[in-house]
């Protein structure tokens, strides 16, 4: 574009229509007039910021980053210049330069909670959870109505596994703004891994304000004794959540008639060979009829259970051993690997290792390892190649009654937090499963056993984002398996 001259009052008039513009959401309108406005001044910072932050809207990061960056040397006094290039940088997971632009806006001007509040979430994306917590209790002092601020602390002193501190910055956050959906969810986890199940699992229902409701006609379930009904079952979550919580079944079923069981397409072959449902239906397929539903994550709510009273009997999955698992050499243990989860995972990054880094279990003397894994992550394939490890599931159907088949023959399981696991504890082989510092909220705080599978055993992390101590422990121990065997 040609420059073009414009003199003062039409340089403000322009400026309040696109920042007008910007505000209704007309973001090609201000987006237009910036760039009208830079033609005839290319150092007018105020059309440097908006223009930014019309790209920033658009999610042109990397562009709007160039040009708030011009702002903030042309301005390097101007604080709210630095915030939004720190917006900006946090929305490229630039985590470094996003702390350093919140704090250089908050040195020139340390009155912005807001700032406090953005400084804390890219400490804590950062992994720097100890640098977090301050810059959210500044928030607060600054704003002491800043719920959101108050459920980061909680949020934050929960992945340190200060959980009743945890607790008490939910309880604030909730003071505020009793109808806060996600406090009152991260409050119910926190309940939950802290071992008070009955109030967790009552608060945990308040998810339901935020999944998509099933819109049945019939009633939904409280738990209630009606004899010769029949009862919907809708699995709502993953794999695991469904091997875990289908040993709730045969207790709902008592209370009703009929049980209808609902899951993905991939698990329906294993709990028609398994769980006492009279009949199992994979997501998409037509409903026959019933009288009463409930979400099968529901059922410790409903059926009241307390920690003393959840169904420990294992195995209560079954399956065929599958006749096509390569030998091992006589006398070695056979040992079922899963070194990585679900890469869409909240918290795959926490969970999954890299399988070089199981390189000293790998190693152990007399074994013999076979992969589990259906996908392999790209950056251990190389690795896979030369490493001992046995091609097991890699390639096959996704099918949680093959991979059942393989599991029922060998004698031990390691694997991370994933379906697995729960797979092979609820078939009741010996499992080894390898858990973060702060832990999803079954496996509960400290405890090496669990209440869910008593063939598992939970590795826990003794310090955040460190498996080396978890994997020479395990090694350890696999050796000395290996010993009393002979």
């Amino acid at each position: 574009m040609t420059d073009i001259f414009l003199d003062s009052k039409a340089i403000e008039q322009l400026l309040q229509t696109a920042s007008k513009a910007c505000a209704a959401g007309h973001l090609e309108e201000a987006e237009a007039i910036c760039r009208v406005l830079l033609s005839a001044n290319a150092r007018d910072v105020q059309a440097l910021f908006l223009l930014g932050m019309v790209l920033h809207k658009t999610q042109r990061e990397e562009e709007a980053a160039q040009w708030l960056k011009r702002a903030a040397e042309i301005a390097p006094d101007n604080a709210e210049v630095f915030t939004a290039l720190g917006c900006v940088y946090h929305r490229l997971a630039d985590f470094t330069r996003a702390i350093e632009s919140f704090s250089r806006s908050i040195a020139l001007d340390p009155s912005r909670a807001d700032t406090y509040y953005s400084l804390g979430n890219a400490h804590f994306k950062a992994g720097d959870i100890e640098s977090a917590i301050p810059c959210y209790r500044q928030a607060v002092a600054l704003n002491p109505r800043d719920y959101e601020s108050w459920h980061n602390i909680g949020k934050s002193w929960r992945s340190l596994n200060r959980i009743e501190e945890s607790i008490a910055a939910y309880d604030h956050a909730l003071a505020i703004k009793p109808d806060y959906v996600l406090a009152r969810y991260s409050r119910a986890i926190a309940l939950l891994v802290s071992g008070r199940v009955v109030e967790g699992w009552r608060e945990y229902e308040v998810r339901w304000r935020q999944l998509p409701p099933r819109p049945y006609p019939q009633p939904h379930w409280q738990g209630q004794s009606v004899p010769g009904k029949t009862l919907f079952l809708h699995a709502e979550q993953g794999f695991g959540d469904a091997i875990q919580f289908a040993r709730f079944i045969p207790r709902a079923k008592a209370r009703v008639g009929r049980v209808i069981l609902e899951c993905r397409p991939e698990l329906k072959r294993l709990f028609t060979n398994s769980v006492d449902a009279d009949k199992v239906i994979a997501f998409g397929e037509p409903l026959p009829a019933f009288d009463y539903y409930a979400s099968l994550i529901s059922l410790p709510h409903l059926l009241g259970t307390t920690m003393d009273t959840i169904p420990r009997q294992t195995p209560y999955l079954r399956a065929p051993a599958r006749a096509d698992l390569p030998p091992a050499p006589t006398g070695q243990l056979r040992v079922g690997l899963v070194w990585a989860g679900n890469p869409g995972h909240h918290d795959d990054a926490v969970r999954s290792l890299r399988l070089e880094a199981l390189a000293p279990l790998l190693l152990t003397p007399g074994t013999r390892f076979y992969s589990l894994q259906i996908r392999v992550p790209e950056r251990d394939q190389s690795y896979l190649e030369r490493s001992p490890v046995t091609a097991g599931m890699i390639g096959c159907n996704p099918d949680y009654l093959d991979t059942a088949s393989l599991v029922q023959q060998l004698d031990l399981i390691i694997t991370v937090d994933t379906s697995v696991a729960h797979l092979a504890g609820a078939l009741g082989k010996p499992v080894w499963t390898f858990i973060q510092f702060s832990p999803d909220w079954r496996w509960f705080m400290e405890r090496s056993d669990t209440v869910w599978y008593p063939s598992m055993r939970l590795f826990r992390q003794p310090q955040r984002d460190s498996w080396t101590p978890v994997i020479e422990r395990m090694a350890r121990e696999l050796r000395q398996l290996i010993e009393r065997k002979k």
